[in-house]
């Protein structure tokens, strides 16, 4: 059976002390937590870097408005007629001015 690998030597010294002071199965089962503590905390640090490093680049406002909805009775009972909406805004670009 092949040992846990920790990757951040704070999990290496908690499990070097699980080992010297517990029995083994005990000290095996808290270093299989510890191993998968230690995986979310790799993932939540590399979340909030990310976050951190793409915070400055994103839009402060959302550049989209929310659809409209509208039901309507049809001539069938219980099969009304849906319809979302949205009014999307296209920019002048330079195919559009070359038409012009």
């Amino acid at each position: 059976m092949e040992p846990v690998k920790f990757r951040l030597n704070e999990f290496k010294q908690v499990a070097e002390w699980l080992d010297s002071k517990l029995p083994m199965p005990l000290a095996f089962f808290l270093k299989g937590w510890l191993w998968a503590l230690e995986e979310r905390y790799i993932d939540a640090k590399v979340q909030s870097s990310v976050e951190a490093a793409i915070a400055p680049h994103r839009p402060s406002q959302p550049t989209l408005a929310a659809p409209t909805f509208t039901s309507e009775p049809s001539g069938v009972e219980g099969l009304d007629t849906i319809q979302l909406s949205h009014d999307f805004s296209r920019k002048e670009g330079k195919a559009d001015r070359a038409e012009s």
